[in-house]
């Protein structure tokens, strides 16, 4: 049954590695690992791609809007409320 578990575990691995990095194509590496896995090649693909850089780019937005913002408007929209 361990033995088992631990299978499944490692055949998933390029799965879970691309969902732990928030990949942006890790629907797409968790179908390749389903379906091509098995081939060995297959795995192998899977897990060097959820290793590569795609990331989601959402920090950078929230960046860009706290930067938005003018330091010195900050006070000024505080006294007028």
């Amino acid at each position: 049954m361990a033995v088992t578990l631990l299978l499944v575990l490692a055949y998933f691995l390029p799965s879970l590695v691309a969902v732990a990095r928030g990949h942006q194509s890790w629907l797409e590496i968790v179908t390749c690992n389903l379906f091509l896995g098995w081939t060995v090649l297959g795995w192998i693909v899977a897990f060097i791609w959820s290793f590569t850089a795609a990331r989601w780019e959402a920090s950078v937005v929230v960046r860009e809007c706290f930067h938005s913002v003018d330091d010195r408007e900050i006070p000024q929209q505080i006294n007028q409320r």
